[in-house]
Parts: structure tokens; C-alpha cells; sequence
């Protein structure tokens, strides 16, 4: 699938030299960086208590960076191979290429993430490496009890499978697959982001998993485009034109990810302004300096590919520019290593965890829930917010492309799909964060609300139709929003999942069968529990909204709405009258000396069981009642493709 009609204005031999030549740049400047920033911090320093000796300390910061490195380069390998570069008939250079850079990647990533298991213990422990039997049994419990541990052994796990995988699989699906798996990584990852001193856990957590997210896909893109460049030129200067257009925009979202993350980890880490003229804060400032440089270059960079006009001239910078930033941002993510084993110096004191919430919940007490805390109480979950934030952008964006062919699209689409983000974005950072682990009827509200009133307000907006009429397909063997939607639809399982009957099972499963599993207290105790649960709730009600609010008039789908408002209603009466409490050791063992008893609790919770899970229903199964059926909205909601296959 060559383009020989571009090659005559693609890149110089000058530009292809360069962009071969920065990679050994790229590992020169990552090798002089970190080791100035490892001397500058002290971090290699020897210690005067519990002194691993110099292997450990010098080989963890050096083994991390390598870690993070093929990290990044095995997620944005991936996510390439899926959406980025051409797959044709799976034989195209730059796509095989793209596969061997993620499982040579993935190979790296796993004996990385075992070495750093390794060091990690020697680390922690202050001692040096030994083959002993009791230094293999303490780090077995290492591995298996301690959180630092449990993190990189996870991690080690995630990316043994996605190299196993990665070598396995060839097929579309499985390497979408694999991508997804590979990014899972995050998940034990952020759980690095505890911070001493810092109140809000779930908060830092969140923000350093956004900040992996944000930069390994950044950097490892980076580098992925420079490493295949010569493929593509071989492939011709539209294709190259194609994955710059595609991977730009993917940019622009980590590079946002990065900075606010970022910010926020700053913000968390250190207490005042002047904390910026310590060790720590010194090289925050130099990192944040280079980040803000590399995204005025990506800006420049997108410019060009945006308003370039197949102008030899136009390429030649983008990609000059796209070698510069591939050896700077190298130098920056072996910054961010020496960053994370840097002590920030100036250490937030916080009490020891004394209270009975603080044990369970790692947090205070909140004050007793009165009108005026629903208003002052927040508590930021930086990875929902986040969600909200992009949801909005694509969305908005989404409707002026569509204003700007000439096509309206109604007003209160929009106004419902931002009144169910900033609804999702209260209920995962407002009253109902801080308030559910300690009130059961709080909790359930929560549960319900992104069950319910979430979804129904999301897809009120209709964002699949407007999807539908945005989408084009691709002919390059990636997949796109088109592809996606379409792979979809016409899967069993999406089929199946469109049914109202079967999501009407799913939904009551998910907001009713929940509290009576393990799930309920892996919400409670864990922050991946907590976030799982909540994501649970969002894509069973979507998926039960999208089933049964495409057709109005269809009394089968009414029927099914009334069925499921009436499974939350008896649920609501099972919980006013029941005399057991759901997770008694929890809720009693707060310490709440403020507020009805728990029992009493739970048994008011029926209220806001009426209120966010009956009452929408009700108003859905009115809309679909009173609204008159169409004929047009009919046929395109029976319809497999987007709209923009027919157009």
C-alpha cells in the first residue's frame, strides 16, 4: 500500500538521517540526565542507617528509568498497531515493525519490573543483594504482603502476559486486546502514589495514574514514530502524513494528562511555594520548564501538519521537530525517575492513623452531613474528572465539526449530556465520595445515581448518533470510532448487549446484586474496588439506556423500564424493613458518634432509593410512552453502521 506519487515531496536524506540518529541522541542525552540528576538529588548518596550498598542504590534509579521507558514504549507500540499505523494486510513494514518494537518492548518491561521487585526488597530493607534462603523468604513476603511489593510484582505479571501475547496474537481484536491489558498496568502502578503526609490518598493515587497514562503514551509515541519513520517513508508520505494527523491528536490528550497530573502531584507532594527551592523542587521546576517547551513544539508541530499542503518543506520540519523531541523528552522521563526517588524535603506531618475511620477509610471523619456540607464537602477524584473533561471536549468538538458543515444538532442533546457530566463528576468528587464509605445511605445514592441518572442524562445527549454522523471509515486496516462502533454492533456480544431483556437483567445485577457479593466490601476497603464498582454502575446503565431509550412508543421496552422500576422499588422496601445490616463490621466500626444508628441508616436509605433509581425510571418509561414513535429514528436505530457509511 505504497504512495509513490509522494514520495518526490517527502522528507530529505538529511531528514531520515536525522531521524535515525536521534535515538542514540535520544540514549545519550538519557544516560547524562539522569546520572546529573541522580548526583544532584543525593539519591545514590550512601545512607547512614540501613545502607543497601552502591549496587542497589545506583542499579533501582537505573533500572526504573529502562522500566519506565519500556513501559511507555510497549502501550504507545500498541495503541499504534490498533489505531495509528496502517495494518493492510498485517505485512505492511511499518505495522510489523511496530509489533517487534512492542514485543522487544514488552521483554524489557518484564525483566525490568522483576529486577525492580528485586532491588525494591534489597531497598526497602537496607541490605544487599544475597541468594540466601532468608532473603528469598523475606522477599516472598515482600512480594505477597507489602503494597511496594504487590505493586511491581503485578506489574511484572501485566507485562509477562502482554509479552506472551504480543507473540501470540496477530488478529485485530487480539492485539486490542493486549493493548488494553498492557495499560492495566497503571492500575498497581498508581497505587505507588501514597504520599506521606498527604490527606487525600485516593487523590494522589489517581493523579499518578493519570501522569503514567499521560506520559507513557507521550514518550513511547514519540519514540515509536521515530523508530518506524523509515518504514513509513518506504510506505509512501501519505501514510506518514496519516499516523502524524492520528498521533498528533493523541498528543494533545497526554500532554494535557501530564501537566494537570503533574500539578497535581506537585501540589500533593509539596506544602508552600517556597518548597520549590529545595532538591525536589528544583528539579519539578527544570522538568516543568521542558514539558511546557516540548508542548509548545507539539503545538507548532500540529500547526504544521494541520495547514501544510503536501509541501516538502511543511514535512521536513514536522519530522526535524519530531527528532527533537524525542531526545527531549527522553532527557524528561529520566528526569521523572529521579524525581520519584527523590525526598521532597519539605514532608507534610500528619498524625498517625489513631481514629477507627482512618483505619478503615485512611481518612478522618467528615463532620456530621448537614444541608451546608452538600455544598462545601469535596473530595477531587482526579480520574473521573478527568473522564468528564474529555468526554466534554470530544463531545463539543464533535458538534461545531457537525455545525460547520451546515447540519444543526439540537440544544438540549447538549445541555443533557453536560448536565450528566457535571452530575458524574459531583457524584464521584461531592458529598457522595467523601459521605459513602461512612453512610450506607449515601453510598447506595451514589451507586444508583450513576446507574440511573448518569446514564439516562449521557444518553439523552445521543453522542452515538452523533458518532454516527462524524465517523468515516478507514481503509487502512486501523480502527477508528467507525470501526469500532461497527465491530460493536455487530458482535454477538454487542448484539446481545443491545437487547433491553438482557440489560434489564445486568442493570438490576449491578445495582442490587452488588451489595449482597465480596464486590461490596472490596468497594469499601479499596480504592480499585471503589473505582471498579463506580465504573460498573456507569456501563450498565448506559448500556440499559442506550437499549431501551432508542425507540420511543415500543411498548416492549416500556414494559421492560416499569420492570426494572419496580425491582428498585421492592429492593427499596426490602431495605426499609429489613433488621440486617449490610456489612455490619464496616459500618459499625467507624467510630461515628454523630448521626442516626447504621441500621437506622440503612433503612433510610429506601428514600434515596425512590428518589435516584424509581423515579427516573418512571420519567424514562413517560418519555418512551408519550413520545411518538419515528419512522426515521426507527430505521437508523436498527441499522449495524454508523450513519456516515451511508452518507
Amino acid at each position: 500500500m505504497s504512495d509513490p506519487v509522494y514520495r518526490s515531496v517527502g522528507p530529505t536524506t538529511s531528514t531520515r538521517r536525522l531521524m535515525l540518529t536521534s535515538l542514540p541522541l535520544a540514549v545519550v542525552a538519557t544516560a547524562v540526565v539522569l546520572l546529573a540528576a541522580l548526583e544532584f538529588a543525593g539519591v545514590t548518596a550512601p545512607r547512614q542507617l540501613l545502607d543497601p550498598g552502591p549496587l542497589v542504590r545506583w542499579a533501582l534509579p537505573i533500572t526504573t528509568t529502562l522500566h519506565h521507558f519500556a513501559m511507555s514504549l510497549t502501550w504507545a507500540a500498541l495503541v499504534f498497531a490498533v489505531a495509528v499505523v496502517p495494518r493492510g494486510n498485517g505485512e505492511e513494514p511499518a505495522y510489523k515493525r511496530t509489533l517487534a518494537i512492542a514485543w522487544g518492548a514488552a521483554m524489557v518491561w518484564t525483566f525490568a519490573a522483576v529486577a525492580i521487585v528485586i532491588l525494591g526488597y534489597a531497598d526497602t530493607t537496607g541490605q544487599p543483594l544475597t541468594g540466601s534462603d532468608a532473603f528469598v523468604a523475606q522477599l516472598f513476603y515482600y512480594i505477597t504482603d507489602i503494597i511496594l511489593g504487590q505493586a511491581w510484582g503485578a506489574t511484572a505479571v501485566i507485562a509477562a502476559l502482554t509479552a506472551t501475547l504480543i507473540a501470540l496474537t496477530r488478529s485485530r481484536a487480539g492485539i486490542a486486546i493486549t493493548a488494553v491489558i498492557s495499560l492495566a498496568a497503571v492500575i498497581p502502578l498508581s497505587q505507588l502514589g501514597h504520599v506521606a503526609g498527604v490527606e487525600d490518598h485516593d487523590g494522589a493515587v489517581n493523579a499518578l495514574a493519570l501522569h503514567y497514562l499521560g506520559a507513557g503514551l507521550w514518550t513511547g509515541g514519540i519514540i515509536v514514530l521515530a523508530t518506524i519513520s523509515t518504514a513509513l517513508f518506504k510506505s509512501g508520505y501519505l501514510t506518514a502524513d496519516r499516523v502524524l494527523a492520528r498521533f498528533s491528536g493523541l498528543a494533545v490528550v497526554a500532554f494535557v494528562l501530564v501537566v494537570i497530573s503533574g500539578i497535581i502531584n506537585t501540589v500533593y507532594r509539596l506544602d508552600s511555594w517556597e518548597a520549590l527551592a529545595s532538591v525536589y523542587g528544583t528539579l519539578v521546576i527544570v522538568k516543568t520548564v521542558a514539558t511546557l517547551a516540548l508542548g509548545f513544539v507539539g503545538y507548532l508541530n500540529r500547526r504544521l501538519i494541520i495547514a501544510r499542503s503536501g509541501e516538502s518543506g511543511v514535512r521536513t520540519r514536522v519530522w526535524q521537530l519530531i527528532a527533537g523531541e524525542v531526545i527531549v523528552l527522553s532527557a524528561v522521563m529520566a528526569l521523572g525517575a529521579v524525581l520519584a526517588r527523590t525526598n521532597p524535603g519539605l514532608e507534610r506531618v500528619r498524625e498517625p492513623d489513631v481514629t477507627p475511620a482512618e483505619v478503615l477509610t485512611d481518612y478522618i471523619l467528615p463532620p456530621p452531613l448537614g444541608l451546608a456540607e452538600w455544598v462545601t464537602q469535596w473530595r477531587f477524584d482526579w480520574l473521573w474528572i478527568a473522564v468528564a473533561v474529555l468526554a466534554l471536549t470530544a463531545y463539543a468538538a464533535g458538534v461545531l465539526r457537525l455545525r460547520a458543515t451546515g447540519r444543526s444538532w439540537p440544544f438540549l442533546r447538549t445541555a443533557a449530556f453536560v448536565a450528566g457530566l457535571v452530575v458524574l463528576v459531583y457524584a464521584t468528587s461531592g458529598v457522595p465520595n467523601i459521605y459513602a464509605p461512612i453512610l450506607f445511605s449515601i453510598h447506595s445514592l451514589r451507586h444508583l445515581v450513576l446507574v440511573f441518572v448518569v446514564s439516562t442524562l449521557l444518553i439523552a445527549g445521543h453522542p452515538h448518533r452523533l458518532t454516527s454522523l462524524l465517523a468515516r471509515p478507514r481503509t487502512d486496516g486501523t480502527t477508528g470510532w467507525y470501526e469500532f462502533v461497527r465491530a460493536w454492533k455487530t458482535s454477538a456480544l454487542g448484539q446481545m448487549l443491545s437487547r433491553p431483556s438482557v440489560t434489564a437483567v445486568l442493570v438490576v445485577a449491578v445495582a442490587i446484586g452488588f451489595y449482597y457479593t465480596p464486590l461490596f466490601p472490596l468497594a469499601l476497603h479499596t480504592l480499585v474496588g471503589q473505582e471498579l464498582a463506580n465504573t460498573a454502575a456507569l456501563l450498565a446503565g448506559l448500556l440499559f439506556a442506550a437499549s431501551v431509550l432508542r425507540v420511543p412508543g415500543d411498548s416492549r421496552r416500556i414494559l421492560t423500564v416499569l420492570s426494572v422500576a419496580i425491582a428498585v422499588g421492592a429492593w427499596a422496601v426490602l431495605i426499609a424493613t429489613s433488621p440486617v445490616l449490610l456489612q455490619p463490621e464496616w459500618f459499625t466500626g467507624l467510630g461515628r458518634d454523630w448521626g442516626v444508628a447504621p441500621l437506622a441508616d440503612q433503612q433510610r436509605a429506601a428514600t434515596g432509593l425512590i428518589l435516584t433509581g424509581t423515579m427516573p425510571l418512571l420519567s424514562a418509561a413517560a418519555f418512551l410512552l408519550l413520545k411518538p414513535r419515528s419512522p426515521k429514528v426507527a430505521s437508523a436505530s436498527n441499522t449495524a453502521l454508523p450513519v456516515a457509511a451511508r452518507d
